[in-house]
C-alpha cells in the first residue's frame, strides 16, 4: 500500500476531528455565554447599585441646598418648612439645624429623625469609605453666611440600615453586604450568590448576584471526548505501525545531523514518497556539508569583525571612529568593495555630508550631496532604502551628482533616530522671546571701557577661560547652531526624519545586492543611529550636570568654577571682569502668600530677564534660592553699572505674570544688585564674591530696588 494511500486512509480518520472540534467549541461556547451572562449581570447590578446611590446623594444635595436657600431668602421658619416637607415626603430622613443665631443658646435643630452618631459619608466627597466607625447615614452639608458673620449650617441625611440596604437591593436586584467597621456586617438576600462584586463609589458594599451552572453540559461534552479519543488512538496505532519505519530511520539520521555528523545517509526503500524524501534529504546533507564549511570561514571573520564594532561602541564616544567601523563591519557582511556614511549637516539640514568612507568612491573631495538630489539624495528625502544597478549614472529615474560616489551597484539605507534630544534648557541661558530680544541694546562698548576684549580663542571668539569644565567647551557654544566638535541634535533631519544615510558601493565579484542585504544593512544603520544619539546624549548629560533645573541658568557648581578661571585670566592679563548679586526683593513675602510653586514661576521669568539682558560671553547663574550672580568680562564697574541699571529696569518694568490655585495674577517684582569688579574690589574668586554680596547688602539698605558698587 502506497503512503498516498495510507495518507487517504489518515484523512478518513481526520473526519471525527471535526466532531471533537465542534463539541470542544460548544463548550468552550457555553462556557463563555455563562461567564458573559454572569459579568453582565454583575455589572449591571453594580452599575444600579452605584446609580441608586448617586440619585439619593443628589437628592440630599439637594435637599440641604433648597432648606439653605429658604433660609437665605425667608428666615429659619421658612427653612423649618421646607425641611419638614423634604422629610415628610421621604426625600431625608432628617435636617440637622446648626450654628443659627436666633438659637444661639441651642446647639442645633433636628427635623425628622435624630441624626445618628456614628461615621457619615459626605455626598459631595470621591474619596472612599476609609473610617474606624460604622457608616450610619449618607449626609450632605449647606452653608449660609449670616449678616453678623457666623454662619448657619444644614445638614440633611438617609440613615444607612437593614432597611435601606434591602431597598437598594430591590432595586439592584442583587445581594448587598455593607463592609464597614460593624462586627456583623449588614447583609440584605443570601451571602453565598454565585459571583460577588464590590464599590465603593458611596458606599463600601459586596454585590451578589447568580452564577449559571454548566458543569452537567461538561460532563456531557467530556464522555463524547472520551469515546472519540477511543477510535483515534486505534485508528493511530495502525498508522504508526504501517508508516514510522521508514520516517524512524529519517529521524535517527537527523538527530545524527543535529549532532553535526553530516556524512550520515539513509537507505532509500521503493519508490513512494518517503523514497523521494530519504532522496532529497541525503542531497541535503551533501550541500550543507559543503555550506557548512564556507560559513565557517565566513564565520571567523565576521566574529572579528563584530568583536572590533562591539569593542568600539563600548570604549569610544568618537563619533567618527564609531562611524568608521560600523561601516567597516557593514562592508564585510555585505562584500561590499566601498562604503559611506553620510549624515545631515548641521549647519545646512538640506545636505548630507561624508562621515565615514571606505574603498574607492570615484570622487576626490569628501562626499556631499544636496537631499533630493543625485541618487543618495533621493533616497534620504524618500526615506525607503534601496538596491540596484547603476547603469551610466541612473539608478531608476535618479541620476548621479558629480559629488557623490561613482558605482556600479549600490544599496542605501536611510536611518533614523529618537526624538531630538531637548537643549532648550541644558546650555545655561534661557530663550529669549522676540519682544525682550527687540529692546536688548548692545553692551560691548559700554562695558569695555573703550577696549576690545582680550584672551579670546580666534578660531570660535570666545574666552578660554569660560570653558565648561565637564566638556572643556566654551558655555556659549551650547547656544549656538552647530558646536565645534560636530554635535548633531535637533534640526539636522530631513522632513522625514532621516539621521543620515548608510550606503554600500559594488558588491565583490560583480554581483548585485540582494533584498536580504538591505536587512543586514537596517541592523548597521541602526547602530550608526544609536551611536550618534548615544553621543548627543553623552553631551546633554554632561550639560545637565552644571545647570540649575528650575532656571536653567548655570548652577552653583560650574559659577565656583567659573570664578576661578576668571580670576586667573584677570591676574595673568590685568584686565577687567565684573560679577553682578541679584537678589529678588521680598521674595519670602511671595512664597508665605502665594506657595512655593508661584515663586519658582517668579524665578524662572526673572531668570530670562536677566539672560535676555547680557551678551552671550556673559554667564548668568543661580546661586542658592533667590540670589542670581551674572559674570561680566571685559567689564569694569562703570560698564557693570549700567547693565545693573538695565537689569533693574527690565524686571520692574512689566509685572510678572503667575499662575496660583485661584487663577492668573500679576506681580510687581523688584531686585537689588551688587556690584564688584576683579581687580578693584578684590583678586580672587571668594573675594569678589564676599564683595559683591556686601554691595548687594548696601543696595538692600539703601531701600531695596536699587544697584550699589562695592567700595575699595
Amino acid at each position: 500500500m502506497s503512503l498516498r494511500s495510507r495518507l487517504t486512509t489518515a484523512f478518513l480518520v481526520v473526519v471525527l476531528g471535526p466532531v471533537l472540534v465542534g463539541a470542544v467549541f460548544v463548550a468552550a461556547v457555553m462556557s463563555h455565554l455563562a461567564d458573559s451572562r454572569g459579568e453582565a449581570l454583575a455589572d449591571s447590578a453594580v452599575t444600579m447599585v452605584d446609580s441608586t446611590l448617586g440619585t439619593i446623594c443628589e437628592r440630599i444635595q439637594a435637599s440641604a441646598a433648597a432648606v439653605a436657600l429658604n433660609y437665605r431668602n425667608g428666615d429659619q421658619e421658612n427653612a423649618v418648612e421646607m425641611a419638614q416637607l423634604l422629610v415628610d415626603r421621604e426625600v431625608v430622613d432628617g435636617v440637622v439645624f446648626s450654628s443659627l443665631a436666633s438659637v444661639s443658646t441651642d446647639p442645633g435643630i433636628d427635623i425628622g429623625a435624630e441624626a445618628p452618631d456614628g461615621s457619615w459619608v459626605d455626598c459631595g466627597e470621591t474619596v472612599a469609605y476609609a473610617g474606624t466607625e460604622p457608616i450610619v447615614a449618607l449626609g450632605a452639608q449647606a452653608e449660609v453666611q449670616n449678616a453678623d458673620g457666623s454662619t448657619a449650617v444644614f445638614s440633611a441625611f438617609r440613615e444607612v440600615d437593614q432597611e435601606f440596604l434591602a431597598r437598594l437591593s430591590r432595586v439592584a436586584d442583587a445581594d448587598l453586604i455593607l463592609q464597614d467597621t460593624r462586627p456583623t456586617p449588614i447583609e440584605v438576600g443570601s451571602a453565598d450568590a454565585g459571583r460577588w462584586d464590590f464599590t465603593d463609589s458611596f458606599l463600601p458594599l459586596s454585590i451578589g448576584t447568580v452564577a449559571t451552572d454548566v458543569t452537567p453540559m461538561y460532563w456531557t461534552l467530556a464522555a463524547m471526548v472520551f469515546a472519540s479519543a477511543l477510535c483515534a488512538v486505534g485508528l493511530a496505532s495502525w498508522l504508526a505501525r504501517s508508516t514510522t519505519r521508514p520516517l524512524a530511520e529519517l529521524s535517527a539520521a537527523a538527530e545524527r545531523v543535529a549532532r553535526g555528523d553530516l556524512t550520515v545517509r539513509v537507505p532509500v526503500h521503493g519508490r513512494d514518497e518517503v523514497a523521494h524524501l530519504a532522496f532529497a534529504f541525503n542531497r541535503m546533507t551533501a550541500q550543507t556539508q559543503s555550506y557548512v564549511n564556507a560559513l565557517t570561514a565566513s564565520r571567523d571573520q565576521m566574529r572579528g569583525q563584530l568583536g572590533r564594532l562591539g569593542q568600539t561602541l563600548t570604549a569610544t564616544l568618537d563619533l567618527d571612529r564609531i562611524l568608521e567601523v560600523i561601516l567597516d563591519t557593514a562592508m564585510v557582511t555585505a562584500g561590499a568593495e566601498a562604503g559611506v556614511i553620510m549624515l545631515v549637516d548641521v549647519d545646512d539640514a538640506d545636505q548630507l555630508r561624508e562621515r565615514a568612507g571606505e574603498g574607492d568612491l570615484g570622487i576626490t573631495e569628501p562626499a556631499t550631496i544636496r537631499i533630493g538630489e543625485g541618487i543618495i539624495g533621493a533616497i534620504a528625502a524618500a526615506g525607503v532604502p534601496a538596491h540596484g544597478r547603476i547603469i551610466d549614472g541612473h539608478f531608476g529615474d535618479r541620476r548621479r551628482a558629480d559629488t557623490e560616489p561613482d558605482a556600479h551597484t549600490i544599496v542605501a539605507v536611510p536611518f533614523s533616530g529618537r526624538q531630538p534630544v531637548d537643549h532648550e534648557r541644558s546650555s545655561g541661558r534661557q530663550p529669549v522671546d522676540h519682544e525682550r530680544s527687540s529692546g536688548r541694546q548692545p553692551v560691548d562698548h559700554e562695558r569695555s571701557s573703550g577696549r576690545q576684549p582680550a584672551d579670546q580663542d580666534r578660531s570660535t571668539g570666545l574666552n578660554p577661560a569660560d570653558q565648561d569644565p565637564s566638556t572643556g567647551s566654551h558655555p556659549a557654544e551650547h547656544d549656538r547652531a552647530r558646536p565645534a566638535d560636530g554635535e548633531y541634535g535637533g534640526a539636522p533631519r530631513t522632513d522625514a526624519g532621516v539621521l543620515g544615510v548608510l550606503v554600500l558601493y559594488n558588491r565583490i565579484a560583480g554581483d548585485d545586492f540582494e533584498p536580504g542585504d538591505v536587512d543586514t544593512l537596517k541592523t548597521f544603520a541602526g547602530q550608526a543611529s544609536v551611536a550618534v544619539e548615544n553621543v548627543l546624549l553623552h553631551r546633554h548629560a554632561e550639560r545637565l550636570s552644571v545647570t540649575d533645573p528650575l532656571t536653567g541658568l548655570w548652577n552653583y557648581r560650574f559659577m565656583q568654577t567659573s570664578l576661578r578661571r576668571e580670576a586667573e585670566r584677570s591676574r595673568r592679563y590685568q584686565r577687567p571682569s565684573a560679577l553682578l548679586a541679584i537678589d529678588l526683593d521680598r521674595f519670602k513675602d511671595v512664597n508665605d502668600t502665594y506657595g512655593h510653586p508661584v515663586g519658582d514661576q517668579v524665578l524662572s521669568e526673572l531668570a530670562r530677564r536677566i539672560t535676555g539682558q547680557i551678551r552671550e560671553v556673559d554667564l548668568a547663574f543661580r546661586h542658592g534660592g533667590e540670589e542670581f550672580m551674572v559674570l561680566l568680562p571685559e567689564t569694569d564697574a562703570a560698564g557693570a553699572s549700567v547693565v545693573a541699571d538695565r537689569l533693574g529696569k527690565a524686571v520692574n518694568a512689566r509685572k510678572f505674570k503667575v499662575n496660583d490655585a485661584s487663577g492668573g495674577r500679576e506681580l510687581n517684582i523688584t531686585v537689588s544688585i551688587g556690584i564688584a569688579v576683579l581687580g578693584e574690589h578684590a583678586e580672587t574668586a571668594t573675594g569678589v564674591l564676599a564683595a559683591a554680596d556686601e554691595a548687594l547688602y548696601a543696595a538692600k539698605a539703601a531701600g531695596r530696588d536699587t544697584w550699589r558698587v562695592a567700595v575699595v
